[in-house]
């Protein structure tokens, strides 16, 4: 059975969550809660001080894994839709009217249409942008399998530095992925300081090695 998975993604908000406020977390949410800071503190124990550059991870994945840098319309979508994502993350007063995410009125069937809606226009604003005034380094790697519907890949972004990627295949290759992207990310590593400032490098490969 085919399975897809997902790492790191920098979509832009399509989806909407409710959440109730002061809501009582679940006997399993406590204990996952618990779990996840277990982990966290034992990932945190393992990192040192030790990064690679954006540059040198291209060349780790090539030379040790195998992964291909690929081209295609699809990965000019995703090239898209990664900028568009950016630009309302990072650059959201090039979107005018909609500089700021949309406030969802009330629970309402309608009133959550029309925020969906209105996010779906705020993230065409941002694909509508020239590359002119704002553009990524986007760079997609795969690992293809026997059957074309199948496929390992990663994707790093070097401006704004992002390592994110995904597999779809079988339970073992998701297993074997996930273990080759946290092998990404302990080679990509951090430094010294981001450790002592508990950066967003640092932040970003904590997550990376807790999943």
């Amino acid at each position: 059975m085919r399975k897809n998975t997902i790492i790191g993604r920098a979509d832009g908000p399509t989806s909407v969550f409710l959440i109730k406020k002061n809501a009582k977390l679940t006997l399993r949410q406590k204990l996952e809660k618990c779990r996840y800071k277990l982990k966290r503190a034992y990932v945190e124990r393992t990192i040192k001080a030790n990064s690679h550059s954006l540059d040198e991870v291209i060349e780790y994945i090539v030379n040790v894994y195998g992964f291909v840098e690929v081209e295609g319309e699809e990965v000019r979508t995703e090239y898209e839709e990664m900028r568009a994502s950016f630009i309302m993350q990072y650059a959201p007063e090039l979107l005018g009217e909609y500089a700021t995410m949309p406030q969802l009125k009330s629970e309402s069937k309608e009133d959550i249409m029309v925020h969906i809606g209105e996010v779906q226009k705020r993230q065409q604003r941002a694909m509508e942008i020239p590359i002119e005034k704002f553009d990524i380094d986007f760079h997609k790697f795969q690992i293809p399998f026997d059957d074309i519907n199948d496929n390992m890949h990663i994707i790093v972004e070097k401006r704004f530095v992002y390592i994110g990627g995904g597999v779809s295949g079988s339970k073992k290759e998701m297993k074997r992925f996930h273990k080759i992207f946290k092998d990404v990310h302990r080679y990509y590593g951090v430094a010294r300081e981001d450790i002592e400032m508990k950066s967003k490098r640092y932040e970003q490969v904590v997550r990376a090695l807790i999943r």
